[in-house]
């Protein structure tokens, strides 16, 4: 049984994993990062090659919800509303619901986020989110 204690493998980037560490490539994954840019910044930059490199890709009809909200940088609550819906996505359910099998999405919600806020000063923290900045 998968539940929300236990976290999904498409968060992880496989490349850096270490089984010392079972933070270490966390919240780093390729798909999670493709979910999180096709809903903050745009489909286009979820396809787009040099996306992660500052390089303009097609423009869309609407602006981006990253943009919408003033969202300069990746925030941890965006990356973990941006794992939600990639769990979603990859899930067997045809509709919306809190509940997909045994695994709470809430629940997984709540500890992306603590992973985040838990120790905000923390080193996997800042090493984290200076990996999406870049």
């Amino acid at each position: 049984m998968i539940t929300a204690a236990k976290l999904p493998t498409f968060l992880y980037d496989e490349s850096m994993l270490d089984p010392t560490r079972k933070r270490q490539g966390c919240l780093q994954g390729y798909y999670l990062k493709r979910v999180f840019r096709h809903i903050f910044t745009g489909p286009s930059s979820a396809i787009s090659a040099n996306a992660h490199k500052g390089n303009k890709a097609p423009k869309g009809n609407k602006a981006p919800k990253g943009r919408m909200h003033g969202m300069t940088s990746p925030l941890p609550r965006a990356i973990a509303y941006a794992a939600v819906q990639a769990y979603f996505q990859l899930s067997s359910a045809t509709q919306w619901r809190q509940q997909i099998e045994d695994f709470d999405l809430v629940l997984f919600y709540d500890r992306v986020v603590d992973m985040f806020e838990g120790n905000p000063n923390g080193q996997w923290v800042e090493e984290t989110l200076i990996h999406w900045k870049s």
